[in-house]
């Protein structure tokens, strides 16, 4: 696979050189798809597409909502969005949760390439930049017709700038924030030719890191709650016009992180030492697109792209009377992952008919490196692989009375497991020109990670062994919306409203075990709580909820507020009847902004609340009794103001603002222990640095 993948990559490379020094036609930078227009989607579509013709329910958050926001990496943005919330680990970074399901059921993508590097089931958030991103394209819900396996609860599609109307063009953005945050990202662009495009794109970011203890007590003597990390970003884009309608464009990047999580000082009294850890994170990417018509009537679009991530641990022991430091070797760890995607998809564009179809292709192969991976089916150590070699189709039918049907199916090859048919089922029905209505039924499939199962994690602080036994996860999605404008110009009205159903099946999770006659059996089946985990096929997830979204635009004034209740399933065994089914928690957000354009000002709110959140699940007591426990996370508010002034015909912009305006640093949990346990205990997790002053500063020049 890895051969055919490459021979592959040598004829595109060949390709864009031909094309790169051909003297066919100069046509301007405006391919349709290339462009960025207003609400134009193309994530799950047959081709570019504007929103309100799409049948999936697609969210769209633009270049300038971002810019508006002064933020410069994903997890900062999704914090505000209604049916996500985050969680944050000091050592593996931002996690993501969708309609009430983790990151690991969430494809994350760049340009429709999908981001490697799950740490802790999850893609760190945190790590992506958006300094060069054209917009972000979310879909919730199963999108493994389309994406395949870790679609099953939805995707976020981050979509890079890869055009510029003038002939160069220059960007710097630099901001600085209270709490010891300081990014700066410069890009230029320059169109070599007419029809060829070069861009290069930098960005750089450092923490110094942060207490939210109002005073630092001994722990924190010497080290961090917040760990302190630097980050760099390059990336180049070259793509060549050819034709009115196509492009053949190459985009590769480099991303290093590091973070430092400092030991605490150990015997201060008599030749202190402590023990220091590094975290060291690269990736590489390279992607290839080529984007055309065929005949006229039919849409071509090939992906191309080999990814590479690195994640390393560093140990090192510092002797501060000696100022000496040593490195552990027997603590450090590597893991590495290489993956490679070829992906062409055709679709027809037929005008006069009522039937369109998209046909396409996904050869996704992994590999996984490192002391971690035991993988028995391979003589060499540390090593596995993966593959998942798919074909998919949607067959779309247009009626002239307004009433659209898109049937699609995808088969699939994997080598580790058998891959079912998946089916999915969209229906969009223009009721009248200001009513649109959406209903879906889709299947999902997520197959195990290398790392369920083929984990090996044990040293004096864990005991994690993945599980070769694991069977893929299925689901069942159904959703339900409704758009409604209802009002237009000069006051822009409209109510959106969306109801969701997800049923998870063989959901895999991690559990402590007994290992009874060579096989893994969870502790709690027979009445014992262990310190040893693996994955477990065990649960039967459903989460179910509704979304409430209301949208006024009126003389500069902009407002957007959303109410969504999301209920999660409460997994435990029959008999329990002092537990509803689900426990809900309510999300709702608003988004303010005014502009007055006559002198080039702005000002925008963002607020958001997670209300409080109960957990159920069974637990085991001292006496090996089992009851049924629960875990309350107490709600907190997330609100930031900006204020943007535009300079010199908005070639500059000022942004000023106040992040958590409500000094959010920790949620408090309680936990409901059993008596014979102690009763009730409680504790804190971090969310947020707390309240932080941010100031930016935005310049854009071009010319022709």
């Amino acid at each position: 696979m890895k051969n055919i993948l490459t021979a592959k990559g040598i004829m595109f490379v060949l390709f864009l050189l031909l094309f790169s020094f051909a003297s066919a036609q100069e046509d301007p930078d405006s391919t349709a798809w290339s462009v960025e227009m207003d609400d134009v989607v193309v994530t799950a579509q047959f081709a570019p597409t504007h929103s309100k013709n799409a049948l999936h329910k697609v969210k769209t958050i633009s270049f300038e909502t971002i810019q508006n926001r002064g933020i410069n990496n994903l997890e900062k943005l999704l914090e505000h969005e209604l049916n996500i919330r985050l969680s944050q680990d000091m050592i593996l970074g931002s996690s993501i949760n969708l309609q009430g399901m983790s990151g690991q059921n969430v494809k994350v993508m760049i340009d429709g390439v999908p981001v490697i590097g799950r740490v802790g089931d999850d893609i760190d958030i945190s790590q992506i930049s958006l300094f060069n991103v054209a917009r972000i394209e979310i879909i919730e819900g199963p999108m493994s017709v389309n994406y395949g396996t870790n679609a099953l609860g939805g995707v976020i599609n981050i979509i890079t700038k890869k055009s510029q109307i003038k002939r160069f063009d220059l960007n710097l953005n630099t901001s600085v924030q209270s709490t010891s945050e300081k990014n700066l990202n410069l890009s230029a662009g320059f169109r070599i030719l007419d029809n060829l495009l070069f861009r290069l794109e930098g960005d750089f970011f450092r923490f110094n890191g942060f207490n939210s203890q109002d005073s630092l007590d001994q722990i924190f003597e010497r080290t961090f709650q917040w760990n302190p990390k630097t980050k760099q970003n390059l990336s180049a884009l070259l793509r060549y016009n050819f034709g009115e309608d196509g492009q053949i464009a190459y985009r590769g990047s480099l991303f290093n992180e590091k973070v430092d999580n400092a030991g605490s000082l150990k015997r201060p009294k008599f030749k202190p030492y402590a023990f220091d850890e590094i975290y060291l994170t690269n990736r590489m990417d390279h992607s290839l697109f080529v984007e055309t018509s065929v005949a006229k009537n039919y849409y071509l679009k090939t992906t191309l792209a080999n990814n590479y991530f690195k994640r390393q641990k560093k140990v090192n022991r510092i002797d501060f009377d000696d100022d000496l430091i040593t490195a552990l070797p027997a603590e450090q760890d590597t893991s590495i992952f290489k993956s490679w995607i070829f992906r062409p998809v055709i679709a027809s564009k037929f005008i006069n008919s009522y039937f369109n179809f998209q046909l396409g292709s996904e050869l996704n192969y992994e590999e996984g490196i490192g002391k971690k991976i035991k993988d028995t089916d391979f003589e060499k150590a540390g090593y596995s692989n993966i593959g998942d070699y798919a074909i998919f189709t949607s067959l779309k039918y247009q009626s002239p009375g307004g009433l659209d049907l898109q049937l699609g199916i995808r088969a699939a090859i994997n080598t580790k497991f058998k891959s079912p048919l998946v089916p999915s089922l969209n229906i969009k029905y223009k009721l009248r020109d200001f009513i649109i209505l959406r209903g879906s039924y889709a299947r999902g499939f997520r197959a195990p990670s290398l790392k369920e199962l083929y984990l090996y994690f044990v040293d004096s602080n864990h005991y994690i062994l993945g599980n070769p036994d694991l069977q893929p996860e299925l689901s069942d999605n159904f959703q339900l919306s409704a758009d409604y404008d209802i009002l237009k110009q000069p006051v822009d009205l409209s109510l959106s409203l969306n109801a969701f159903y997800n049923d998870i099946r063989n959901k895999i999770d991690l559990y402590d075990f007994v290992e009874v006659d060579g096989k893994y059996v969870p502790a709690a089946e027979l009445g014992k709580s262990t310190t040893d985990f693996t994955y477990f096929n065990q649960d039967r997830f459903k989460s179910i909820g509704f979304n409430i979204g209301l949208e006024l635009n009126f003389n500069g004034f902009s407002s957007k507020f959303g109410f969504a209740p999301i209920g999660r399933y409460n997994q435990l065994p029959e008999g329990v009847k002092d537990v509803d089914p689900f426990s809900f928690v309510l999300e709702s957000n608003a988004d303010l902004s005014y502009s007055l354009p006559s002198i080039g000002l702005s000002f925008h709110f963002y607020i958001k609340h997670n209300n409080k959140l109960i957990r159920y699940y069974v637990d085991v007591d001292n006496n090996g009794e089992s009851f049924t426990n629960q875990t309350a996370y107490d709600g907190y508010y997330l609100a930031d103001f900006n204020l943007v002034q535009k300079f010199l015909n908005n070639r500059i912009k000022l942004n000023l603002g106040i992040k958590n305006i409500f000094d959010v640093k920790n949620i408090n949990f309680t936990d409901l222990n059993s008596p014979s346990a102690g009763g009730v205990s409680e504790g804190a997790f971090p969310i947020a640095k707390g309240r932080q002053l941010h100031i930016g500063l935005i310049f854009h020049f071009s010319a022709n």
